[in-house]
């Protein structure tokens, strides 16, 4: 489970910003909330809010970079850039740093990085077992522009000659597991399991590709395919199910038609149905997915194109033990301040840019006089947390 992520001159982020996902006892004892097995409590879920523009695709990019810097950076070709955008408005450009803390199992970890476009400057893997008070190093390496290489620390087994294959451009994990490495796999797992929409571009609105990559996924997970069924049904879209028939398939690329089923089996082509439903579609292969596995969805603009009950439903989902066994997350970022009404404080962040171009974020919770009991809608539209749009022109 992911417990925190900070992150430093990243995109809009000029100062240090953090995402956190770990509460104290005073957080409401409800389903909403776990104790993992490093003795951690979580919430399961972390809901974005702002207005346009104040840094929630930002935020959520930071969690996006990381699993593609750890999972896959070495495909690229070793003279490829890192796509890393630091904070632009400065004169003087700066490394980017970031630190997330998670935990698989009873193992708590921490990784470390500083890297410009160019390289990896520091990259840092520590980790706690249960018991034990305080983190080991299991690898560390540092650029050393004297010698135009890494100095390297390896605790981790990945053998003497390893030094000799990082990549400025590659992380080490993502090196380690071509060599079948076993920790570094379990990690990769965990990393592989995070299921996003949104790159370093922002959010992904390509709606022919995202029912595609739902279609192919759906098409290879027939259990999963009959849930969304059902919850097409239940969500009463006036349809049974939705037919996927494979249409082109190369060895790059496969294609599909879709079709609503409709009472009476009346089909109509999906491309005709709303674009609630078609969101809709698009959203469950995340949701269903990290329900079904465990892990992490990151979903920029969740409540796009849905019925306000429709999205609510989505999180409640989250919160149920029956629907999220294994304690999946949500992180998100929306528009629709109906759904602060269904979260805790400990559950709501907030961005905002100042006039420099500058964002922040902060959990509800940090400020002072914000009470469990709020009407968060109601003092959010006014204007009482920050977060919304300033219209004094």
């Amino acid at each position: 489970m992911i417990h925190l992520i900070k992150f430093k001159n990243f995109f809009s982020f000029k100062e240090e910003a953090l995402i956190s996902l770990k509460v104290s006892e005073k957080a409401p004892n409800t389903e909403k909330y776990i104790v993992d097995k490093t003795k951690t409590r979580l919430t399961k879920i972390l809901a974005v809010f702002g207005h346009n523009a104040a840094g929630k695709t930002n935020a959520l990019k930071a969690i996006s970079f990381l699993q593609w810097f750890i999972v896959n950076a070495y495909t690229e070709d070793p003279d490829t850039e890192i796509s890393i955008s630091p904070f632009e408005f400065v004169r003087e450009k700066k490394p980017t740093e970031m630190m997330v803390e998670f935990s698989i199992g009873q193992d708590l970890y921490l990784y470390y990085v500083n890297l410009t476009p160019e390289k990896v400057i520091n990259e840092k893997l520590q980790k706690k077992i249960l018991g034990k008070k305080k983190f080991k190093t299991l690898f560390e390496r540092s650029w050393d522009n004297e010698e135009n290489n890494y100095i390297w620390k390896d605790n981790f087994g990945l053998g003497v000659r390893f030094r000799e294959r990082l990549r400025k451009n590659a992380s080490v994990l993502a090196t380690s597991i071509r060599d079948n490495h076993k920790e570094s796999i379990r990690i990769f797992d965990f990393w592989n399991k995070i299921s996003v929409n949104v790159g370093l571009a922002g959010k992904v609105d390509n709606e022919k590709y995202l029912i595609g990559e739902a279609a192919f996924f759906f098409s290879k997970n027939n259990k999963l395919k009959q849930k969304a069924d059902e919850l097409l049904q239940k969500f009463d879209l006036g349809l049974k199910a939705i037919e996927i028939i494979k249409k082109k398939e190369t060895n790059h690329s496969v294609s599909f038609d879709l079709k609503g089923v409709h009472h009476n089996n009346y089909t109509l082509s999906f491309q005709f149905e709303s674009s609630g439903t078609r969101k809709f579609f698009a959203i469950l292969k995340h949701i269903l997915y990290v329900l079904e596995k465990g892990g992490v969805a990151v979903l920029d603009e969740f409540d796009t194109d849905l019925h306000p009950m429709m999205s609510e439903k989505l999180l409640e989902m989250f919160f149920s033990k029956e629907t999220n066994p294994h304690n999946a997350q949500l992180i998100f970022s929306a528009h629709s301040p109906h759904l602060l009404n269904l979260l805790d404080k400990y559950q709501i962040a907030l961005t905002e840019k100042d006039k420099k171009g500058e964002s922040e974020i902060w959990r509800l919770d940090e400020m002072k006089g914000v009470r469990l009991d709020d009407n968060y809608y109601a003092k959010y539209l006014a204007g009482a947390y920050g977060g919304v749009p300033n219209f004094d022109l």
